[in-house]
């Protein structure tokens, strides 16, 4: 077996980032005690979160929408009920 069969692709993906963001994360890195990958793990694993309910809301909001039903403001609730002020 030759030494390019026998190497694997790592575990792992690639993104390329800009010099100054680069560094703005070992910054944090070393002030969290993290290595950078773990940093840029953490965040971009919190970011997709985000983006994904933030998608998810938007959608219920739509669906909402479209099924005519009403809303009422919170502002409006306390006021029907006296607790305006």
């Amino acid at each position: 077996m030759t030494a390019t069969a026998m190497k694997k692709p790592p575990p792992y993906g690639a993104i390329a980032l800009r010099k100054d963001i680069i560094g703005e994360l070992d910054k944090l890195a070393a002030k969290l005690g993290l290595s950078r990958d773990e940093l840029a793990e953490n965040i971009l694993i919190t970011a997709m979160e985000d983006l994904d309910d933030q998608l998810s809301a938007d959608e219920a909001m739509k669906e909402w929408n479209a099924s005519g039903q009403e809303t009422v403001s919170l502002e409006d609730i306390e006021k029907s009920l006296g607790l305006d002020r």
